[in-house]
């Protein structure tokens, strides 16, 4: 199992990204082991159509939505209010390439 962060930025993002890029990624590489995917959104049919990016992504590699919410917290752009929502899941990939095809078969 996983945990899925999806987040929302805010409406200072855009700086804000920019400001913080280096802290959080090098930050992503000291915690590069709890990570399975992550990146950046294009949410909005408008970040869509711009290419602007609107949110982040993450998939972390624990079913401890408490660890998840420490990695993230920690995140320089979690810290420096990128984000104006977030939510936490528990992910269960069942199908994929990342999972290696069909967890059924």
């Amino acid at each position: 199992m996983a945990v899925l962060v999806i987040c929302q930025d805010s409406d200072n993002a855009p700086t804000l990204r920019k400001t913080l890029a280096q802290a959080h990624l090098d930050y992503i590489e000291t915690i590069q082991a709890f990570v399975s995917v992550a990146g950046p959104l294009n949410q909005s049919v408008d970040a869509m159509r711009s290419g602007e990016y609107d949110g982040s992504g993450f998939v972390y590699d624990t079913n401890d939505v408490a660890v998840a919410r420490k990695l993230f917290e920690n995140d320089p752009y979690a810290k420096g209010g990128v984000y104006s929502h977030v939510s936490f899941a528990i992910f269960s990939p069942k199908a994929g390439q990342w999972v290696g095809g069909l967890s059924w078969k």
